[in-house]
């Protein structure tokens, strides 16, 4: 099975970037600890201060379809409703990878 990557471009409302960022920290941090196909993520904060991107990659498609499924995903989802504007992620296999990207 090959790797998906998850690359979600999201919308923060305005003055909940900080409380957007640390929730999503706390919650990856949690993710690691626990077997579920999360092989790692990384977020960037846009320079104007309301975007963010997340880029999620699973050990497969299942794994992914897993996460999205377990109860702690959907209550974090919720959690994350009052911060967020707008999500719009996309699935991406890895085409190739130039340079010292990590």
């Amino acid at each position: 099975m090959k790797p998906v990557t998850v690359i979600n471009h999201i919308v923060v409302k305005p003055g909940k970037m900080d409380e957007f960022i640390e929730a999503q920290r706390g919650f990856a941090v949690g993710l690691m600890t626990t077997p579920n196909g999360l092989i790692g993520s990384r977020m960037y904060k846009g320079a104007d201060g309301t975007t963010a991107i997340l880029v999620s990659q699973f050990a497969s498609m299942t794994a992914w379809e897993e996460v999205r499924q377990h109860h702690a995903f959907k209550n974090h989802l919720s959690k994350l409703q009052p911060l967020v504007e707008s999500s719009s992620p996309s699935l991406c296999e890895e085409t190739y990878t130039s340079g010292a990207f990590q």
